[in-house]
């Protein structure tokens, strides 16, 4: 499975439209772009390799500047970004519904029990889809 298929990262797109929002200037957003595309570029090739460590602080900081976007705009925007995420995903062939039953299975564990019955629910709205 290559990693623009994998759930786990169904949300590489929202994170990426992001980062690229809190960049103070539309040159340095460019700049951004590039360096992404170069980086994603030298990792096809074999080169530009991350160390494990790195890799894990980039993800974990990712994940943080998600956690506050979503805590200032609140679960209604998550929940709008999730879906529009997903029928993209869907129209573009790159997510199946077994892939989002795969992902909310590795969810569930992390959630208390009203969490879980909101991820049941948007799971099976996005089933539908």
């Amino acid at each position: 499975m290559s990693n623009e298929q994998d759930p786990r990262n169904i949300f590489v797109n929202q994170r990426q439209e992001y980062s690229e929002q809190q960049s103070p200037s539309t040159g340095e957003r460019r700049e951004t772009q590039t360096t992404s595309a170069r980086t994603t570029q030298q990792k096809a090739e074999g080169g530009g390799q991350q160390s494990p460590q790195n890799d894990y602080e980039r993800r974990v900081a990712e994940m943080k500047r998600l956690a506050a976007k979503y805590e200032r705009e609140g679960e209604g925007q998550l929940v709008k970004d999730i879906v529009n995420n997903v029928i993209e995903q869907k129209a573009r062939g790159q997510l199946s519904n077994e892939q989002l039953i795969a992902f909310a299975k590795r969810v569930a564990p992390l959630l208390n029990a009203e969490q879980r019955g909101r991820l049941e629910g948007l799971l099976e709205q996005l089933l539908k889809l």
